[in-house]
C-alpha cells in the first residue's frame, strides 16, 4: 500500500510540473484573434495573454486587447512547481498544487467567458461585413492545462483509495476470560512456565 501510494505522489507531481510548464507556454500562444474580410482585404486581430502580435485596425475596434492572463498563469504554475519540488522535503507542501490548479482552472475560465463576452458584442456591432473570433491555441492549451494540474494535483495528495480504505470498527470489543486457568497457555513474558510437581 506505501509503495503505491508513493509512487501515485511521485506521478502526481510531475503531473503538476508537465501542466505547469503548458500553462507557462500557453501564455505566449495566440489567445484570440478577429478577423473581417473587407473588399478581397483580409484584416486581422491577434493577441498573446501578453501583448497585441498583428492589429490591421489600427485601433479602429478599441474592444480587442490582449486577455492578460499571463501573470496570473504564470503565477499559478510557479506555486504548483515550488509545490511539487518542495513537497518532498515538506510533505504539507503538497496543498499548493491544490492551490495552483484552483488558480489555474479560475484564469482558464475567466479567459474563456472573456472570449465569449467579446463574441457577444462584436454581434451587437452594426458591421456590413461578418466579423470572425476565434479562440486561439493559447487558451485551449491553458484549459487543457488546467484540466492536468486538477487531475495532478488529486494524485500529488496520496489520498487512499475506496479499496484500501480501513474498515470501521462494529464499535466496542468484549474479551472473555476463563475462570480455571490453563496450564497449557503461554504467560504474557512469552515461555511457559515450570511447575514441579509436589513431592509427597
Amino acid at each position: 500500500m506505501t509503495g503505491t501510494l508513493t509512487t501515485r505522489r511521485v506521478l502526481g507531481a510531475v503531473l503538476v510540473v508537465v501542466a505547469a510548464g503548458l500553462a507557462v507556454a500557453a501564455t505566449f500562444l495566440s489567445a484570440y484573434s478577429v478577423q473581417v474580410a473587407l473588399r478581397g482585404r483580409t484584416l486581422r486581430y491577434e493577441a498573446t495573454s501578453w501583448a497585441v502580435e498583428r492589429d490591421d485596425f489600427r485601433e479602429v475596434l478599441l474592444l480587442l486587447e490582449p486577455l492578460e492572463f499571463g501573470a496570473p498563469a504564470v503565477g499559478a504554475a510557479l506555486v504548483m512547481a515550488l509545490s511539487a519540488v518542495l513537497a518532498f522535503r515538506i510533505p504539507a507542501l503538497r496543498v499548493g498544487s491544490l492551490l495552483g490548479a484552483g488558480l489555474l482552472a479560475g484564469v482558464a475560465w475567466a479567459s474563456v467567458s472573456r472570449i465569449q463576452g467579446l463574441l457577444d458584442v462584436l454581434g451587437e456591432v452594426d458591421s456590413p461585413v461578418p466579423i470572425e473570433v476565434e479562440q486561439g491555441e493559447g487558451v485551449t492549451l491553458l484549459i487543457v492545462a488546467a484540466g492536468v494540474a486538477v487531475v495532478a494535483a488529486v494524485l500529488h495528495q496520496e489520498l487512499p483509495r475506496a479499496d484500501q480504505a480501513e474498515p470501521a470498527g462494529d464499535g466496542v470489543v468484549v474479551h472473555q476470560i476463563d475462570d480455571e486457568a490453563d496450564d497449557t497457555d503461554t504467560p504474557p513474558y512469552g515461555y511457559p512456565v515450570i511447575v514441579e510437581p509436589k513431592s509427597d
